[in-house]
């Protein structure tokens, strides 16, 4: 392995937008307008992640123009954007924008196998999810109405608050989970494996770049290979080797679109032998080389 270059630039990791606070110390749950925060930076949000946040962004009227892991898009209206942890996002809003965005800290969250919280928030977390909010929507008057009821809860501590919020961002959930499977049949996953499945998915946001055999996965989750890959195929479609393929591929993606690293930074801090072979890996699953990539998100 050759020496480890150093790094020029990385992409801004907050545990809310502008804020260096560890998402250890947040509250379980966070809400507040899109003016609160916008307002202040120019209403422009810098492309950036959050390490353990789960967010979900509704805009009940105005526009936005919306960067995604290199995806740009212009909506204008209403919307809800499902934002896993760990993806990469920008925003630049109209000030006359009307919205909410609630945050969710994942790791404060006490789960287990039969909650149904952690079923939903699996279940969300798959992938980025932008879904349209018609005025005479009723998922969407009833989404507002729990954002709403969760913003008074937040206002004053009460008695068995933490039992109300954990009811309330259910609420959320499944009014977006609602919008998503519209007109589709939704099929039920066993608990088991949507446990298993959310455990696979927080060990591999701490390992992925380890370069981890499945079976290492298997072995620290406490199952066998074949178990584990159940689990994926079921709540994802695909097996665990893919997701880790595809994890590592959306991470040198973000790096090639939102930093300044060279390809052999690139390559070393991602697992991979060198550059060269990085740049064979990426083509072959992007079907661009690097540099390429890079260029066109640009000028993007």
């Amino acid at each position: 392995m050759p020496k480890r270059p150093s790094l020029k630039a990385s992409i801004p990791q907050f545990a809310l937008y502008g804020e260096h606070t560890a998402a250890k110390d947040l509250e379980f749950v966070h809400i507040e307008d899109i003016h609160e925060r916008s307002a202040r930076n120019g209403w422009v949000i810098q492309p950036h992640r959050h390490t353990h946040l789960f967010q979900v962004l509704c805009m009940w009227r105005g526009a936005m123009r919306m960067q995604l892991d290199g995806e740009a898009m212009l909506l204008t209206g209403g919307w809800a954007v499902v934002l896993p942890a760990g993806v990469v996002h920008g925003f630049e809003f109209d000030p006359a924008t009307q919205g909410v965005v609630l945050s969710i800290a994942m790791n404060q969250l006490q789960l287990d196998g039969d909650s149904q919280l952690q079923r939903l928030l699996t279940e969300q977390s798959r992938q980025t999810s932008v879904q349209a909010l018609a005025e005479s929507d009723g998922t969407r008057s009833q989404l507002e109405a729990c954002l709403q009821w969760l913003r008074q809860e937040l206002k004053h501590a009460q008695p068995q608050q933490g039992l109300a919020l954990s009811a309330l961002v259910q609420l959320v959930l499944v009014q977006l989970l609602r919008l998503a499977t519209q007109n589709q049949q939704h099929i039920q996953t066993p608990k088991a494996s949507v446990e298993l499945a959310a455990r696979f998915q927080a060990l591999l946001e701490e390992h992925y770049k380890a370069r981890w055999a499945v079976a290492q996965f298997a072995s620290a989750l406490h199952v066998s290979t074949s178990t584990l890959n159940r689990a994926c195929l079921a709540m994802f479609g695909q097996s665990a080797k893919k997701l880790l393929q595809q994890r590592l591929h959306v991470e040198a993606k973000r790096r090639l679109t939102y930093t300044t690293e060279t390809l052999d930074q690139i390559a070393w801090d991602l697992g991979y032998q060198d550059g060269a072979y990085f740049s064979r890996v990426f083509a072959e699953q992007e079907g661009l080389a690097p540099k390429t990539y890079r260029q066109r998100a640009s000028r993007s």
